[in-house]
């Protein structure tokens, strides 16, 4: 009897014990605001910001002076001018565990981690290597370089200095612009720009994309719409302006950056994914990164190079590329013609059987169509050559590789490995078992999912802004010059990188080297 009743004892005692750390927090909470988690926060990437904003309202109304049994200090929105009320433990240790909220604007002082949710209702802007816990901001949130937020921050717009980490969910109702170096878990915005260089100083517009003037050297004359620049001139990324630009040095144009005119120098050098909608001429060298599109011609007295992916001029209104020697990379395409006074070096172009369809759906007999459905199913490893086109989704049980400049009107699934050539054009989702690699200047209209690992190529773009899609996977690198529309949840680790050139036959564990752990909170920060 003494040995049934010992068992029933150690059995309560097995099941009850790990309960008894719930018990205690149902009974006297001790976070910092308790939030209610359901179906609804897995859903919606802005859920904690949103919960908070609905609990720190009502309480700034009602005067509290704290919340979750948390001190809140309320700031007039004159605070912006004068020195934080700091108490002396504050200032000993470098950490506030205050929530603290501003009815301006806000810079988040020097030499202070914050541990506890901040909000303003004006802009913010954090201090370079800080730590915070929460940012919440109705206006523009600038994240300085090396800042980290460990649980969520959210604004209107957000602009995130290099080396940021942000092991956390960093959202934005308009626009979010990602600088160089940045590791990321989950971001999602209408419009997510991996520009590579985004100074915490700049004024986001609505739309994401700046303008260039006097205070970058450009004089613009009135009349006839042309911007001279005296000596040499780097227009940071994602700068769009309509006119003729004219530089007597070198000229340098930032990632994502459009034209509504031609560019003039003595050299230029253009950034992935822009878009010029005039021509390029230069007595020095020309460079064009992957991804970009020139609707006119491009003219060099020495070299001309063409990136992964880029469209040289428009089908009918054909265009010239000219220079002593070209370079060409996969997946070019140039409407008109291409005219090498030396030497014309055509890397990795289609074999002219290449260019001739094999049959209705370009694919050939690897691919066995349902006419019902409209699926194309292949049981074996596929690997799709130059320029095929076809209707209707693709499922291939083995890997997956298209070349270059495809087009895919419908979704893709691989059950192995499944590699985007540059220039490909995929009007639905992409989804694999293993990696995932889209080439550069490639266009997906739908999500991007894998169950390892997804790597985006500079200048690519991922849905519309009609159409919001996911990039999802355990890891993500991403490169300069690449749009997402939607949100990128990386669940082990995520990347913007510097420049980032791939192909389809890259190798995930070269490019993608584990990542260092990240740095211990100052003090008790664990909290």
């Amino acid at each position: 009897m003494r040995v049934t009743l010992l068992l029933i004892v150690l059995m309560l005692l097995t099941v009850l014990l790990p309960l008894v750390p719930a018990f205690r927090e149902w009974r006297k909470p001790t976070d910092v605001t308790p939030l209610p988690i359901d179906e609804t926060d897995a859903l919606e990437p802005e859920y904690l910001a949103r919960r908070f904003s609905g609990l720190i309202g009502p309480a700034l109304e009602k005067g509290q002076i704290e919340l979750g049994g948390v001190p809140l200090v309320h700031l007039p929105a004159s605070a912006i001018h004068a020195p934080w009320p700091l108490n002396d433990q504050e200032i000993r240790s470098g950490r506030t565990r205050r929530i603290w909220h501003t009815d301006g604007d806000c810079m988040l002082p020097e030499r202070l981690h914050c541990l506890a949710e901040m909000s303003a209702r004006g802009a913010m802007r954090s201090a370079a290597g800080h730590t915070y816990r929460a940012l919440l901001s109705e206006a523009q949130l600038s994240l300085s370089p090396r800042s980290r937020i460990i649980r969520w921050a959210h604004a209107r717009s957000m602009a995130i200095g290099d080396h940021c980490q942000l092991p956390a969910r960093i959202s934005a109702s308009q626009v979010l612009m990602i600088g160089r170096e940045v590791s990321f878990s989950l971001l999602h915005a209408p419009a997510i720009r991996f520009t590579g260089q985004v100074p915490a100083d700049w004024i986001i517009p609505p739309d994401g994309r700046w303008s260039i003037g006097s205070s970058e050297g450009v004089l613009w004359d009135a009349v006839t719409g042309t911007g001279r620049v005296p000596g040499l001139l780097h227009v940071p990324p994602s700068r769009r302006w309509r006119g003729d630009l004219i530089a007597d040095s070198h000229l340098s144009i930032g990632e994502g950056c459009e034209a509504e005119g031609s560019l003039r120098a003595g050299s230029l050098n253009v950034g992935a994914g822009c878009r010029i909608q005039g021509g390029l001429m230069a007595p020095g060298e020309i460079y064009l990164a992957a991804g970009t599109e020139v609707r006119s011609s491009i003219v060099s007295e020495t070299l001309v190079v063409l990136g992964a992916g880029c469209v040289i001029g428009v089908p009918g209104a054909h265009a010239t590329v000219r220079a002593p020697r070209v370079e060409i990379g996969k997946g070019v395409v140039v409407h008109g013609t291409v005219w090498s006074g030396q030497r014309l070096l055509a890397m990795g172009g289609p074999q002219d059987e290449d260019l001739d369809p094999m049959d209705e759906s370009g694919l050939g007999a690897a691919v066995r169509w349902n006419s019902v459905s409209g699926r194309g199913l292949a049981n074996a490893d596929l690997k799709i050559p130059p320029l095929r086109q076809w209707g209707g989704d693709l499922v291939c049980q083995g890997d997956l590789e298209l070349g270059a400049r495809c087009h895919a009107r419908g979704s893709l699934k691989a059950y192995g490995d499944l590699g985007l050539g540059a220039g490909v054009r995929v009007d639905g989702s992409v989804v694999a078992q293993g990696d995932v690699l889209v080439g550069a200047g490639s266009t997906v209209g739908g999500s991007v999912m894998s169950e390892t690992a997804v790597v985006l190529g500079p200048g690519c773009t991922i849905g519309t802004p009609e159409r919001h899609a996911t990039v999802c996977a355990p890891r993500i690198e991403i490169a300069l010059g690449v749009v997402v529309h939607g949100t990128v949840w990386a669940g082990a680790s995520g990347d913007a990188t510097g420049a980032l050139q791939i192909g389809a036959e890259v190798d995930l564990d070269e490019h993608l080297a584990e990542l260092p752990p990240l740095p211990a909170l100052p003090g008790r920060a664990a909290a």
